[in-house]
């Protein structure tokens, strides 16, 4: 018996799907050259599913973190944008890491951002 959900499947689907149309390169400072984080990730959209957030919390990789995100975020569920970035901005030590919160959401639908943004 195997444990695929496929109402889940299709619901994660059809969120990614409404997503798509997401476009940092839209965000770029032209004074900078680079693209403002800030206004792309107000942009961005609200909710990703929680597989798509786990991919990103396990990139961490610290068992800490992980455990502390499925403790707050019940499996299966959408999640959030302000929620993600509440949660993340407890683990770091210096505000100046929000842009790496903000580029780890964003780079679910682009993952050259990081490039873009001049954070690697």
């Amino acid at each position: 018996m195997s444990n695929f959900d496929l109402r889940k499947y299709l619901a994660e689907g059809k969120l990614l799907k409404e997503n798509e149309g997401f476009n940092v390169d839209l965000y770029y400072d032209e004074d900078d050259d680079l693209v403002d984080l800030n206004a792309a990730f107000k942009a961005a959209p609200d909710k990703l599913p929680y597989d798509k957030v786990l991919d990103i919390i396990k990139s961490y990789e610290d068992e800490s973190i992980l455990n502390d995100f499925k403790s707050e975020f019940p499996e299966g569920e959408d999640i959030n944008k302000e929620d993600y970035s509440d949660f993340s901005i407890t683990l770091i030590d210096d505000m100046s890491e929000v842009s790496y919160i903000q580029a780890n959401w964003i780079g679910v639908f682009d993952d050259t951002v990081y490039e873009k943004a001049g954070l690697v």
